[in-house]
């Protein structure tokens, strides 16, 4: 979403850049300087005779209009292709990062092979520039030399797998927010080293029900709803009538920890490989109001954390969930994830058995 955001921007700056070159333009010839008139004061050495008028300007009239008509538009054309070539120019900025390799604990991790990528788009030409640099014993490496638009990294090394999200900076100067290096505060990108296989349980599972004020049980393992027990607890609560963008009614989710605790993922689920030991609480309510603070939607996507069953049950769940649009209609709820079985809290095995 960020790209599809920062290309958005780049577009909208390029268009407006563009227009005020042609506002410009046709600005400069508009202002083209007025034809000027030549005056000559003879002294005659014979009787003058009669005044011969002409529709023809004399030569040095005829070339001041030819070059007045003429010379801006060569100039518009020269300031067009100038602007633009800035605002390449501005696009292709000098590629710098300072990174460094840390583990789930703070260590360095160095030997790892970090892979990264080059966009750019300039006056000449636009493309992918890849390349390769090495973490020292410290974990650190820098990428320099090179120009573009933006750098995506991909750090790898036997025995470890990337811990981050954030892997990609833009440079161009045409982004706002645009990536700034600092030598001295190098960035930290995460890789998790691994403990070993775990067996894991896939989520997968999109429910249709009827609305209901009572609390709904949700067995993650199994896939069913349950009368009580399970791993997650959820209770909708919603006003009466039709809800719909343009019948924005309040309502609300609750969404509970069976004998457990739950916890936002914060986006989180894809690079988290461990359980956390602590900071679950038993619930969270998501409300949905045009009244402040909350904002309004018809439905929502949040991952979280769950411990459940006592300590036994700990899952990584993206949680879907779209409101009935009439009372009769169906509630859409989707949980999608894995789960360790065992009281481990390792998640290391991501591809479910």
């Amino acid at each position: 979403m960020k790209i599809r955001g920062s290309i958005f921007c780049f577009i909208i700056v390029m268009l407006a850049l563009i227009v005020l070159a042609l506002w410009y333009g046709k600005k400069k010839s508009v202002q083209a300087p007025p034809l000027t008139s030549v005056e000559t004061n003879t002294v005659p050495s014979q009787p003058v005779s009669a005044p011969v008028h002409s529709t023809t300007p004399p030569a040095g009239i005829a070339s001041s209009a030819t070059t007045a008509t003429s010379q801006p538009q060569s100039l518009v054309s020269t300031d067009k292709v100038g602007l633009l070539k800035e605002i390449l120019q501005a696009n292709d900025a000098d590629i710098v990062f300072y990174g460094r390799l840390e583990d789930q604990s703070g260590n360095a991790v160095s030997g790892a092979a970090v892979n990264f990528s080059i966009q750019y788009e300039n006056a000449n030409a636009r493309g992918i520039q890849r390349g390769q640099v090495v973490s020292d014993g410290n974990g650190l490496f820098t990428i320099s030399g090179y120009k573009g638009a933006n750098l995506g990294i991909m750090p790898k090394k036997a025995g470890y797998t990337l811990a981050t999200t954030s892997t990609s900076f833009r440079y161009s100067q045409l982004t706002p927010g645009y990536f700034v290096p600092d030598a001295s505060s190098p960035t930290v990108i995460k890789m998790w080293k691994l403990q070993g296989a775990e067996p894991l349980v896939g989520i997968n599972k999109t429910f249709k029900i009827h609305y209901t004020a009572v609390p709904i049980n949700f067995d993650l393992l199994s896939g069913q709803i349950v009368p009580n027990g399970g791993d997650i607890k959820l209770t909708v609560s919603r006003s009466p009538g039709i809800i719909s963008g343009r019948n924005r009614l309040d309502w609300s989710v609750k969404v509970e920890a069976v004998n457990g605790g739950v916890m936002d993922s914060g986006g989180q689920e894809e690079v988290t490989y461990a359980a956390p030991e602590d900071g679950y609480q038993p619930s969270m309510t998501f409300t949905f109001s045009t009244n402040a603070p909350y904002k309004w939607a018809g439905g929502f996507d949040q991952g979280f954390f769950v411990m459940s069953r006592n300590g036994q049950v700990y899952s990584k769940v993206g949680l879907g969930f779209g409101i009935n649009s009439t009372p009769d209609d169906f509630m859409n709820v989707t949980f999608s994830g894995v789960a360790s079985t065992n009281g481990s809290r390792n998640w290391e095995v991501t591809t479910p058995q």
